[in-house]
């Protein structure tokens, strides 16, 4: 078998590793410290709806018009409008990133 192992750590100021539970309404604001430009996360307390969700400055991240990629799927990236994107962190406008009392795990990189 093959494995892959990525480690992330928080650095003030550059990249926050964390949690959150979801609301399930828009809101649900994270504050991170800086504003991301990439940012991973997964939710954790179910393997329903469990993709690896991957967001960046580069594909629209911040501008209402996010393109998501799912690291374990094959398909092309998903168009969407579901992060809020701050000088300090992110939030939500709902869907599969904020489901009410779902927990979740992110990596974030100024």
């Amino acid at each position: 078998r093959n494995y892959i192992a990525m480690l992330f750590a928080s650095v003030d100021g550059i990249s926050k590793v964390g949690y959150y539970t979801g609301t399930g309404s828009s809101g649900n604001a994270q504050n991170i410290g800086f504003q991301p430009r990439f940012l991973i996360i997964k939710r954790a307390d179910s393997s329903t709806n469990g993709e690896w969700n991957v967001m960046d400055t580069v594909r629209g991240l911040g501008a209402g018009n996010e393109k998501i990629l799912y690291l374990q799927a094959t398909d092309d990236q998903l168009d969407s409008n579901q992060m809020n994107i701050s000088s300090t962190g992110f939030g939500f406008e709902g869907g599969s990133m904020n489901t009410s009392s779902a927990k979740y795990i992110y990596y974030a990189h100024a």
